[in-house]
């Protein structure tokens, strides 16, 4: 363990923002490994982290299986999609969060299935010009049931055959679907990520809805995004639980298929496309993933500077994961920062650019 590192992380957790980290990195081994107010088999909502350890990476083996193109409209495989004007809208699109499609919705207040938040997707018309930067979850559920569509199965069962077995994660990585059974969590603490449903809204988000009165509930093991909890749990932009461990093999598994490892079959499809920044009007991507951004960034101003650069992706409770694609390490930082109010940003703000600088130096 890296000591100032696991000193960082003890005092921000001993302070209570985040109640609870793990932090892992590896390149070909263990380069950190730390637990603060869990241990290490605990499992955390990683939120949007979803969108590239799920959604991209099952779209990804499909389409080098040959079964989509990035570029074909996402309607020639999911026709409802094609609805109120997203006939031409591409997978590409979807990924780059350049699409049209508005950034949220408040499904979770209007309907109480999986399929009713679906169709209300599907029905969403475009809200900015095609090919403007927009980040969109709505972009991500529409993918999510693309894989589905494709793929056969449903999104959880679907990544785990393309993805999670292939690479060896499926004891600390997965969807919790309500009211399932999930043998690979029993016996595991599960970190809670709030206390009502629906949770509070974000900041920025007050005058979307309001939460009413309500008793205060901890249900660990139900995902925090109140979307996907209305669709049970599974969906294309939040749903996975994991450890820190798991979703740092993930990281360092996409760098050695990249590499050639051909574990997935994806290398040349993420070295030509999926890594490479997606020309937009707005905020810099690659498809599916974040990019650093500026000595601002959330990985801060010394991880992924190289001529690789890095790509990766945050979670809303607190959660990321970053690869540095000139070291090759990958680094997962899970916490559940939201438990005690999504308004407390700052600890958060300020550990993920120190965690990343440490292990930079």
């Amino acid at each position: 363990m890296i000591a100032t590192l696991g000193q960082l992380l003890n005092d921000t957790v001993a302070a209570g923002d985040p109640p609870a980290a793990q932090c892992v990195a590896r390149d070909e081994g263990v380069v950190h490994a730390s637990a603060h107010g869990t241990d290490a088999r605990a499992l955390f909502d990683v939120a949007s982290v979803t969108k590239v350890v799920a959604t991209t990476a099952a779209l990804a083996r499909l389409i080098a299986d040959g079964a989509l193109s990035l570029d074909a409209p996402v309607a020639h495989a999911l026709p409802a999609f094609g609805a109120a004007g997203k006939a031409d809208v591409t997978v590409r699109a979807l990924l780059g969060h350049r699409s049209g499609l508005p950034a949220w919705d408040t499904f979770f207040a209007r309907y109480s299935s999986r399929e009713e938040v679906l169709d209300a997707v599907f029905a969403t018309p475009l809200a900015h010009a095609p090919g403007t930067r927009v980040y969109s979850d709505l972009g991500f559920l529409a993918l999510g049931a693309l894989v589905e569509a494709v793929g056969g199965d449903r999104l959880d069962r679907a990544c785990r055959a393309l993805v999670w077995e292939p690479l060896g994660l499926t004891s600390d990585l997965g969807f919790l679907a309500r009211g399932e059974r999930h043998p690979w969590a029993e016996g595991r603490a599960i970190l809670p990520t709030g206390r009502t449903r629906p949770r509070e809204p974000a900041p920025g988000q007050e005058s979307l809805y309001t939460v009413p009165p309500q008793t205060p509930r901890e249900v660990p093991g139900e995902v925090d995004d109140d979307n996907a909890w209305v669709m049970g749990g599974v969906a294309g932009h939040a749903g996975v639980f994991a450890t820190a461990d798991a979703i740092a093999r993930f990281g360092r598994a996409l760098y050695e298929e990249a590499e050639g490892a051909d574990r997935l079959g994806i290398g040349e499809l993420l070295r030509d496309e999926l890594l490479r920044r997606d020309p937009a009007d707005g905020p810099p991507r690659a498809l599916g993933f974040d990019v650093p951004t500026g000595p601002a960034s959330s990985v801060g101003p010394r991880f992924g500077r190289g001529p690789r650069g890095a790509v990766g992706h945050l979670g809303f409770t607190g959660a990321s994961l970053w690869i540095d694609l000139d070291r090759g390490l990958s680094v997962a930082l899970l916490t559940n920062r939201t438990l005690e109010g999504r308004h407390r940003t700052a600890g958060i703000r300020a550990l993920r650019p120190a965690v990343h600088d440490r292990l930079a130096e």
